[in-house]
């Protein structure tokens, strides 16, 4: 190997990639730091060939330096994404040796034996799992690639992720040739600040590539006119039929924000379409597994098909040659509006989109999404460190050491074991809590963590979960699993029919086929509160609008700021400052309003009241909720590291740079 260069070694490497292709711009830019060994972050438009260009050296790698066992692990943050992957990868490979890619996810345990395997596919869930119970699988491991990864940054899933990623290098053997280093990769189509990222995910020394030409965006909006929330499916249906029939695509997605939304959706086209050649299916994070590979495989091999989704088909889930991607509900960032249209259209360069606009404000709302993507304009993100993720990453350890070990988590090894040395406040609150009892110095979790344990429930920081499940009423195959039992008996649209369900005297719940298809559908649980629009969005409303969105503007009892999701923190600093009656203050994306006067605030006060209680969190409301999402332990938290962590997820750093943009007439 001395004295030669990695392309020099193994020349027919690249061939797999790009025999019948010319290497794209971004491939080519990635060719050079990856085979050098540099960790890198890789941006670029969807279906601009990511994958291929970070596969590709890493592997060339991989038999440069003739390894033997699993070299590199690829996390995608959905299974379905991860599936996507793995078709296209083992297609890529198989034909140089059988075994060299493998998956493994909540629903593909195909990870046995790390020798002779190149990449493993996977969740980070299922990583977390996985390493933790087998971690001797991951000696050899010399790169890691996070795939989208902007939908980890920022949030708990990431944060998880990272712990499991900086355990997996830190536990890795010494490399037998000095050069053969250890790199990250992170992967995304959407991310603004990306030497945050780097410095999260990557690195110091990390690089980043960028490629901003985004594929042009044709975009075609309809005024379905809505005068009553519950018309919008059937004039949606109504609309995406006569669209259908006028430019007769063979294959579309229609994206929704809402389970319940886009299962109404769902029914209204199936029973437009029911005389086309159309089939409609529904496609949501509650589907079974089997229920779930069936319909991707229904629109990746039938000729014809409209597949109704929520976020689940976001990500780079190549689902099929789709026509044209279908707005039923306007996204409400910048990114999830790229990740949708993104999905369509994805060997061309054109990203061919259908808005249905219920009213003036969906317009509005779409129009500043277009105009985002097209000049580059991204959401900010707030990453912060959580106690509740390392109560998880703690309870992991725990209970291996008792269940599985044999040997327990103890106090003096806890940093080591862990390979992070930051986890004694957690251990200590949660010893107070309940959550683990100190035996002599082992740390053992309580009998309902060991349960939850044993029924490896506790790789997860995801709130919620499918604990309920619901089958097919003939075949007694499970289609659904819900984090509770719907609030109402009703339908439910599945496999191209409006089923019943009915629940038996032990409470199990099935569907059966009825005759009483014109019932009202099951409103099923929501995960989620109301999400705000971004600042960056609400600003190109205003831009939109002839507006200035730099300006405040002051009424009686109101006062225009542009603020985005950055008005909830305006409007707590408004309240712990301005003696009452402005403690009643209330806010949306646009303003703050009052029954009473409101006192001429500007951007200048609020900056100054922003870094009082940034110096000073005491002065944090009790009854505060966070700004970020809750993840799955966050109530197990005592109340102290509970207020730490929502004070931490106050977007201190972005909101202050908006301020900072802002004026006064």
């Amino acid at each position: 190997m001395h004295g030669k260069s990695l392309q020099q070694m193994m020349p027919d490497a690249w061939p797999i990639f790009f025999r019948h292709r010319n290497p794209r711009p971004l491939q080519a830019q990635a060719l050079p730091p990856l085979l050098s060994g540099n960790s890198i972050l890789l941006s670029g438009p969807t279906a601009s060939g990511k994958t291929e260009a970070v596969v590709a050296p890493l592997y060339q790698r991989h038999i440069s330096f003739r390894r033997r066992q699993l070299a590199v692990i690829y996390v995608a943050p959905t299974k379905a994404l991860v599936n996507d992957l793995y078709s296209r990868l083992d297609t890529y490979f198989g034909s140089k040796s059988s075994g060299m890619i493998r998956r493994y996810t909540g629903d593909h345990h195909e990870f046995a034996d790390p020798y002779g395997t190149f990449l493993l596919l996977t969740t980070p869930e299922a990583l977390d799992s996985l390493q933790l119970l087998n971690p001797a699988k991951f000696v050899g491991v010399r790169a890691v690639v996070v795939d989208e990864i902007h939908l980890l940054h920022g949030n708990a899933r990431g944060q998880q992720l990272r712990h499991v990623l900086n355990r997996i290098q830190n536990n890795c053997h010494a490399p037998i040739h000095p050069k053969d280093v250890f790199q990250r990769v992170g992967v995304t189509a959407t991310i603004d600040d990306m030497d945050e990222v780097c410095r999260y995910w990557l690195g110091d020394n990390s690089a980043t590539i960028a490629v901003r030409e985004q594929r042009e965006i044709a975009l075609t909006q309809i005024d379905l006119q809505v005068q009553q929330k519950t018309e919008k499916a059937q004039l949606a249906a109504g609309a995406i039929r006569e669209w259908l029939l006028l430019n007769n695509p063979r294959k579309v997605i229609v994206f929704g924000n809402s389970r319940n939304g886009t299962q109404s959706m769902a029914r209204a086209l199936h029973e437009s379409l029911g005389d086309t050649k159309w089939p409609v299916y529904w496609h949501t994070g509650i589907l079974s597994k089997g229920e779930r590979e069936r319909i991707e495989e229904a629109m990746k091999g039938d000729r014809f098909g409209v597949c109704v989704a929520t976020s689940t088909l976001e990500v780079g889930v190549d689902i099929g040659d789709v026509d044209a991607v279908i707005l039923y509900d306007p996204p409400l960032s910048v990114g999830s509006f790229l990740q949708r249209i993104g999905r369509g259209n994805r060997k061309t360069d054109i990203c061919r989109v259908v808005a249905l606009c219920s009213n003036g404000e969906e317009i509005i709302l779409i129009r500043a999404l277009y105009h985002c993507a097209v000049n580059g304009i991204l959401d900010d993100t707030h990453e912060f460190d959580r106690p509740s993720v390392r109560f998880q990453q703690v309870l992991s350890f725990a209970w291996k050491g008792i269940s599985r070990d044999k040997t327990p988590l103890r106090l003096k090894n806890l940093a080591q074991v862990m390979s992070d040395e930051q986890n004694d406040e957690v251990v200590s609150d949660m010893l107070t809590t309940g959550g683990l009892h100190a035996i002599g110095d082992a740390l053992v979790p309580s009998d309902y963590f060991m349960d939850q344990g044993e029924r490896r429930l506790i790789h997860t920081v995801i709130a919620g979960g499918g604990n309920v499940q619901i089958t097919d009423g003939s075949s007694g195959e499970a289609l659904f699993a819900l984090p509770r039992r719907p609030v109402s008996p009703g339908l439910m649209f599945v496999r191209g029919e409006i089923k019943k369900i009915v629940v038996s005297a032990e409470g199990v719940m099935s569907l059966e086929r009825t005759r009483h298809n014109r019932d009202e559908l099951v409103q099923l649980p929501t995960t989620r509160g109301k999400r705000w629009l971004s600042r960056k969005v609400v600003w190109a409303i205003a831009e939109l609008s002839g507006e200035d969105p730099r300006i405040w503007k002051y009424e009686s009892g109101r006062i225009t700021t542009w603020g985005g999701e950055y008005n909830k923190l305006l409007v707590l600093l408004v309240k712990i400052n301005c003696p009452s009656p402005h403690d009643k203050v209330n806010a949306d994306e646009y303003s703050l309003k009052s029954l009473y006067a409101l006192p001429e605030i500007t951007p200048k006060n609020v900056k100054d009241w922003a870094s009082e209680l940034e110096k000073n969190p005491g002065i944090l409301p009790h009854d505060v909720s966070t700004f970020g999402d809750n993840s799955r332990y966050f109530q197990n938290l005592g109340v102290e590291l509970q207020r730490k962590e929502v004070f931490r997820s106050i977007p201190f750093r972005g909101f202050i740079k908006w301020l900072d943009e802002c004026v006064v007439e």
